[in-house]
């Protein structure tokens, strides 16, 4: 008997507490704690509030990182120059003229051949000139040889032979410095002979004024003779030597090192 209340008391208490579980949480009580956690959650997410302070701060900082990337862009710039300056300068190096070697004797003085490239301004271009010790003074292919006057002063006009065979003459006019006479040693008489001064390029070496008589060398081998007026005692001869100069301009002798 006494089994049977323990065992009814059993089933009565398992069924509630079965009655009880299925109805909790209920509905409502499920809304309400959905919500609650929706609500923290936004409270959670929103931004704090922007004041003025706030956005002025901001601002200044960026005003600041504006300033040091104009302090940075401006370093860029200048390095940029200085690099752009020194490859420049490299590039210049790189193309200037390869000295050349001028040749001396033993006592330094410069050596030519019996023959050498010359320039002669004017009219500003090489000619192919014989060196001649022989010779007292130099001279120069000219024809229709004209004095005149010129602010008082006397002066020449010529016609310029270049020595080549299809080439035009060169007319010419230069101050008269004097008269010379040059006598020939297969005639008695001797020749008077206006004498003029032009700018003389010769290698790199020599660089120099030189009086030249002007006559008639058309029939002559070269156009121009070095005497030795304008050897003088710089320099030494090697007759068995042709061309050992390089055509030299102003232009090239400017950027010699």
């Amino acid at each position: 008997m006494r089994f049977k209340r323990w065992l009814t008391s059993a089933v009565v208490l398992s069924a509630v507490a079965t009655a009880s579980c299925s109805h909790w949480p209920g509905p409502d009580h499920r809304e309400v704690t959905l919500d609650g956690i929706q609500t923290l959650l936004e409270q959670q997410c929103l931004p704090a509030p922007i004041t003025d302070e706030d956005l002025f701060a901001l601002g200044d900082r960026l005003d600041q990182q504006t300033q040091q990337l104009q302090v940075l862009n401006d370093t860029i710039n200048a390095q940029q120059l200085e690099l752009d300056s020194i490859r420049l300068g490299d590039d210049a190096e790189c193309n200037l003229p390869v000295p050349t070697a001028v040749p001396v004797g033993a006592d330094s003085k410069t050596i030519l051949g019996s023959q050498e490239w010359i320039y002669l301004n004017p009219p500003g271009r090489h000619f192919a000139a014989r060196v001649d010790t022989g010779a007292a003074l130099s001279s120069i292919s000219a024809r229709n040889v004209q004095r005149f006057e010129r602010d008082g002063k006397r002066w020449v006009s010529f016609e310029l032979d270049t020595g080549e065979e299809e080439a035009d003459t060169i007319p010419l006019e230069a101050p008269l410095k004097r008269f010379v006479r040059i006598r020939q040693a297969s005639f008695d008489d001797s020749d008077r002979r206006p004498v003029i001064m032009l700018d003389v390029i010769l290698g790199h070496a020599i660089h120099q004024k030189t009086e030249f008589t002007l006559a008639d060398r058309t029939r002559m081998s070269y156009p121009v003779l070095l005497g030795r007026s304008f050897l003088r005692d710089i320099t030494l001869v090697d007759s068995g030597e042709s061309y050992m100069h390089p055509k030299v301009t102003p232009e090239e002798l400017e950027f010699r090192p």
